[in-house]
């Protein structure tokens, strides 16, 4: 046979009976995977067919090569679509029947595509599906029990930090060492003698290995166990990010019937928070959901228009990366997602016509969406120093959620409980979006910005609904929302006047101004009122006590700083009063956080070490010649080289 007889290529020829027997019976989905391989698998067919035609003069040879092209990619994507996740050649053996079951089992949810079929209200605005952001994925690591750099729980070996600005950790942390150069030593000395001690426990607390990637998505059934933790994030995470319509996702896990990866990545980071609010901190299994859910997340995720992609990845970037102490990466995901909900039309107020009948939830949805998004952006940057990138800009109109109430204005049922939280953080996230907006730009306040600001949240917490203000016993559901929106209003008035007492303490025998000096003396009081109110009010879960030790750890800071600040003021006592009273709560929460332990063990050795070097010292701090900038605005070679604060963050290793 002659090279011009052979037959055509075996999937060309299987198109038509493919084509035949499924698009008769098939519900459009989204697109997603397919379309890469029907190009790649195009640009084959045209080189096998060009070759085929190399050596005719037929004149139909053009116009043959661009029908078939243009066919085989029309046959790839409609089976791309109806078949998301399936290889060709996977579905070459089934049965018309098979073929027909798995279509109508491979469909999105009704909320998924009443949600992606609405970008904006603007009809030519349209949602590019397979768009990427090309972000570089940092290799997954086993699950460390306490390691980042921006809360100063760890430093990498290779002494890279990430930028951190006045508001962070670190600046305490580095005003201390600039004031007691002393200390680094004293410390270096106390963690070799932990690291002596520690390292063969080190080498056995790997907890989870990585599972291998199976070939295809397999179904995940109802089971008591994944009802008791679904159960368990509705009541303990959702309360205070109502990212997902409850009764829906309910029904989907109930049913069984999907097992497309959007759906099993949403899945199993709700199994994976639900086990972490369930248990203690020693518990592992979270990290057995969390590998499960990122098989189902590569970088093309960041394409999809899939509601349940970009809720999975707001619990991964907002909830669970900060968990495992992850929250740079964390903090790069939620802006992928802010990003995925903006081609979704999601910073838009939908039209009146879309809050007709159904469309009233959908629209409902997207705005609680949107705005646990900011929230968690903007809860989870607080202690960055780092710019908003524009949260509430006026080119974001979508509304806050709506809460239902009756005829007399109360509320209508207890479910609004996670609306009404959410619409008071949205507030509160406003004043604190423009609070970091300031500080990023000018970290030293001027005393007029400073008591606006102050006045703006002293405003917000008088005015909070009785319910969330009052001091009566609620149940725990209200309990944990009240009191960790409670926590980040004493934790945000307190960053705000903690630059002064930096400055104040960079300049050793310098008078302050009464205005600076009265914002120290605030900056203290709110941290001994922190950290009282969190002991009294804390509890036994790890919700609870993962809020509460990042909260006391971040109050602890002031008591240590004015210590070595004012190693003769008769607060003293006060102070060291303070510090082993958080010592105490970090004990008791060892259970319930999963830093509880790196966290006492860091304050102890910095508190330990002052009060020896106290000891040891003239009646006061020799004088230094410090600039304040230094700990502003972190350069890498300036922390490093100047401060050298690694000498104290390298004690903060895993365990």
């Amino acid at each position: 046979m002659s090279r011009k007889s052979k037959a055509p290529p075996t999937s060309l020829a299987h198109a038509p009976r493919m084509r035949k027997e499924v698009c008769a019976h098939a519900k459009i989905a989204s697109a997603e995977r397919y379309a890469v391989m029907g190009d790649n698998l195009a640009i084959g067919v045209s080189i096998a067919v060009h070759e085929r035609h190399a050596s005719t003069s037929n004149p139909f040879d053009a116009l043959t090569l661009e029908d078939l092209t243009r066919g085989l990619e029309e046959r790839d994507s409609i089976l791309g679509r109806l078949f998301p996740n399936r290889d060709i050649s996977d579905l070459v053996s089934l049965s018309d029947q098979e073929l027909r079951e798995l279509v109508l089992t491979s469909g999105p949810s009704p909320h998924s595509t009443n949600l992606t079929s609405r970008s904006d209200n603007t009809p030519n605005e349209s949602i590019t599906q397979d768009s990427q952001w090309d972000e570089d994925r940092r290799e997954r690591d086993p699950l460390p029990a306490e390691a980042d750099d921006v809360n100063a729980l760890s430093l990498p070996l290779d002494r890279q930090a990430s930028y951190l600005g006045i508001s962070s950790i670190r600046a305490a942390l580095g005003a201390i060492l600039q004031m007691r150069p002393q200390l680094r030593a004293s410390l270096a000395s106390r963690q070799e003698t932990y690291n002596e001690s520690s390292s063969l426990r080190d080498n056995g607390m790997q907890c989870c290995q990585m599972v291998q990637s199976p070939t295809e998505n397999p179904r995940v059934k109802w089971s008591r166990k994944g009802q008791a933790l679904v159960d368990v994030y509705f009541k303990r995470i959702h309360i205070m990010t109502p990212l997902l319509d409850e009764t829906s996702f309910r029904t989907t896990y109930l049913s069984g019937n999907r097992h497309d990866s959007p759906w099993l990545a949403l899945l199993n980071m709700v199994l994976a928070m639900g086990s972490i609010a369930a248990s203690k901190s020693s518990d592992r299994e979270h990290y057995k959901y969390y590998t499960s859910a990122m098989r189902h997340l590569d970088i093309s995720a960041f394409g999809s228009s899939q509601i349940e992609t970009l809720q999975a990845l707001a619990i991964i970037g907002g909830h669970y990366l900060h968990y495992i102490n992850r929250p740079n990466r964390g903090n790069a995901i939620l802006g992928a997602a802010f990003r995925m909900a903006s081609a979704l039309g999601f910073h838009r107020e939908p039209s009146d016509q879309d809050k007709e009948g159904d469309q009233l939830q959908v629209a409902e949805l997207r705005r609680r969406i949107w705005w646990c998004l900011v929230c968690l952006d903007t809860l989870a940057s607080m202690t960055l120093g780092r710019p908003s990138f524009g949260r509430f800009c006026p080119s974001i109109d979508i509304q806050p959620p709506k809460l239902s109430t009756g005829e007399h204005g109360q509320l209508d049922s207890e479910p609004d409980m996670d609306t009404m939280l959410l619409a008071e953080n949205i507030r509160f996230c406003r004043i604190a979006t423009e609070i970091q907006d300031k500080l990023t730009v000018t970290p030293f306040l001027q005393p007029a910005d400073r008591d606006r600001f102050d006045g703006m949240l002293v405003s917000w917490f008088a005015s909070l609904p009785s319910l969330l203000s009052d001091d009566q016993e609620f149940d725990e559901l209200v309990h944990l929302g009240r009191c960790t929106m409670r926590w980040q209003y004493w934790n945000l008035r307190m960053l705000l006047c903690r630059p002064a007492l930096l400055e104040a303490a960079s300049k050793p025998g310098v008078y302050s101004q009464p205005a600076d000096q009265d914002a120290i003396e605030k900056c203290q009081l709110l941290s001994k009122t922190a950290i009282e109110d969190i002991a009294q009010s804390w509890k036994n879960d790890q919700m609870s006590g993962w809020n509460a030790v990042w909260h006391l750890y971040q109050a602890v800071m002031i008591p240590l700083l004015s210590m070595v600040w004012q190693p003769q003021n008769p607060a003293v006592s006060e102070w060291k009063s303070q510090i082993e009273m958080v010592l105490g709560l970090f004990e008791s929460m060892r259970d319930w956080s999963l830093t509880a332990r790196c966290s006492k063990r860091v304050v102890s050795q910095i508190y330990e070490t002052i009060c020896e070097s106290i000891r040891r010292s003239e009646r006061s701090f020799p004088d230094i010649n410090m600039n304040p900038n230094m700990f502003l605005d972190q350069d890498l070679d300036q922390w490093a080289d100047v401060l050298d604060v690694d000498d104290i963050l390298n004690m903060l290793c895993q365990d």
